[in-house]
């Protein structure tokens, strides 16, 4: 017989109902000052990713979860306990209430995108990605990203086997993100520099010492500068620091002036 805190689990997941597939209709991110952005998602290859989404507000509260690809296209995902595939998912929280969802974690194969959360009140909420790996189990919490954000900085840790990991996304449906990343020593002096843009909707996750991202930083510590020089698309961001032994964290992004397009 079930719990009566495992009948009311039920009945939350009964209002994450899987809607038509459609992209957003939102020209601009941010329509509110409630809406979220996830800036990685990790499903499959050992990764799992689970969503807490709580509503703070004085009223209850919808929303909408939009799931994209790293190209920016649709990703349908079915998520556990649900019997079917969606981009767009659709949720409804009381006062005080809470939903946790979870990707299904079952492929053999690695998946990677980002969420983007429509709210019309104050839903807010966190991921926790989950690695189960031979001999390696380890778990990250990051928030959500309400940061439109056109001039940050990351902690970063590449020395004796730490490797710092990146998450950038530009929410934006129409605009073109150009993002000029700069990594500095602990003492403010200027490793590497470069220049990426980041097309309407486009994600990418990488590990900063990849031969062909920023192989400079390896056996150095600092932060990472990023600024949007083109003037037309905010990011978000998220940093994970790996330890050689497996286990990760968390770095997040300190914003020195975020903007909000409405």
């Amino acid at each position: 017989m079930k719990s009566a805190k495992s009948w009311m689990f039920s009945i939350l997941l009964l209002f994450a109902l899987p809607l038509a597939a459609q992209t957003s209709k939102v020209d601009k991110v941010y329509q509110t000052e409630w809406d979220n952005v996830l800036p990685q998602i990790a499903d499959g290859g050992g990764w799992t990713t689970r969503i807490i989404l709580i509503n703070m507000g004085s009223q209850s509260a919808t929303a909408k979860l939009y799931f994209y690809k790293d190209d920016g296209s649709e990703w349908a995902i079915r998520l556990k306990g649900q019997d079917v595939e969606s981009p767009v998912w659709n949720v409804s929280l009381p006062v005080g209430g809470s939903l946790w969802l979870e990707t299904p974690g079952t492929d053999a194969q690695s998946h990677q995108g980002w969420m983007y959360m429509e709210t019309s009140n104050w839903i807010s909420g966190m991921a926790m990605f989950i690695a189960d790996w031979p001999g390696v189990y380890a778990e990250g919490v990051v928030p959500f990203t309400p940061e439109n954000d056109f001039d940050f900085y990351i902690p970063f840790d590449n020395r004796n086997g730490y490797v710092t990991s990146l998450a950038l996304v530009n929410p934006y449906l129409k605009e073109t993100a150009t993002l000029k990343i700069d990594f500095l020593q602990a003492d403010g002096t200027l490793i590497v520099s470069r220049t990426i843009t980041l097309k309407p909707l486009e994600h990418i996750a990488f590990e900063s010492i990849r031969p062909d991202m920023f192989p400079e930083t390896i056996g150095h510590h600092g932060v990472i500068h990023f600024q949007e020089v083109g003037g037309q698309a905010g990011v978000s961001s998220l940093g994970l620091l790996f330890s050689p032994r497996g286990p990760f964290t968390s770095m997040h992004a300190v914003s020195i002036d975020p903007h909000y397009y409405y």
